[in-house]
């Protein structure tokens, strides 16, 4: 069992890396109600730095308190670095639920960018998949007014990744502005983010930087048949992958040494336009 300490209400701190924004005023009302009736069930934890108590989990519970004015809480108190006082703010937060889609974005973040964690790392410290991880922080690349409807709560985080899937800014747009008109369902909200997705692979908008990974991905398959029609030989294998980073475009040859040769110099011949002199197979 932890030791548990009751602290002086008044010399506790809110966590300058709280990845917590807004408290709203009516859930801290509701807890005030709770305190009122049951106390403060949980104890808050607490960091002891050199600056004084700083809260790591527990804020709302603390501010509760300040407004009914009880001189003391219950507190656990941890030795931490800057590091771990916002990883378990934020374990803390995520376990509880406590953070919007934007915030829990916004964390993942911060452990980025300030301490350097990679998608692996800071899925292990909050116990969550990768793929996890990498979908919340897609959520940052939504435009504004999509993430001002997941923060306001017009629509949810999953309408908000249907609706980051279709990779055309101004289609999104539109897509969000239907999902508002019809009240859309996630599953509708898919729907449409199909059909928007099926405008890019039509080429039925300008085809720019932001949508063309979206505008090749339907037409991989029939660029790498048209990548193996080169060969006389149909043993040769086109495969064809493409990351925000980088598209690999792979051949793979089969057969004798000779054979092979031959689908090279086909390969040279297109791309370079050059001859490459024939293997002697006796040699």
């Amino acid at each position: 069992m932890k030791d548990i300490t009751q602290i002086p209400t008044n010399q506790l701190e809110p966590n300058p890396l709280q990845p917590r924004g807004i408290i709203s005023q009516e859930s801290l009302s509701e807890l005030v109600d709770s305190i009122k009736e049951h106390g403060i069930l949980e104890p808050l934890i607490i960091a002891q730095t050199p600056a004084g108590y700083q809260i790591i989990a527990g804020e709302r519970r603390w501010r509760a308190a300040r407004s009914l004015k009880l001189p003391y809480v219950p507190a656990i108190i941890k030795k931490t670095t800057p590091q771990q006082m916002l990883e378990m703010a934020i374990v803390e937060n995520v376990q509880r639920k406590d953070l919007n889609p934007i915030e829990r974005a916004k964390a993942f973040q911060r452990l980025k960018e300030e301490f350097f964690l990679d998608n692996p790392n800071i899925a292990r410290k909050v116990s969550k998949s990768i793929p996890y991880v990498i979908n919340c922080l897609k959520l940052l690349t939504l435009p504004d007014a999509i993430k001002d409807g997941l923060l306001s709560g017009l629509i949810t985080e999953g309408h908000a990744r249907a609706l980051g899937g279709i990779g055309d800014t101004r289609l999104m747009i539109e897509a969000y502005k239907i999902v508002l008109k019809e009240k859309a369902s996630v599953r509708r909200a898919e729907e449409i983010a199909r059909r928007m997705r099926h405008i890019i692979e039509e080429g039925q908008v300008p085809i720019t930087k932001e949508n063309i990974p979206q505008f090749l991905r339907s037409r991989l398959d029939n660029i790498s048949s048209d990548f193996e029609s080169i060969f006389k030989d149909k043993t040769a294998k086109v495969k064809i992958s493409q990351t925000n980073v980088y598209t690999r475009v792979v051949f793979q040859f089969r057969g004798p040494v000779d054979k092979r040769f031959d689908q090279l110099r086909d390969l040279y011949q297109q791309i370079c336009h050059k001859e490459l002199t024939p293997i002697d197979s006796e040699n």
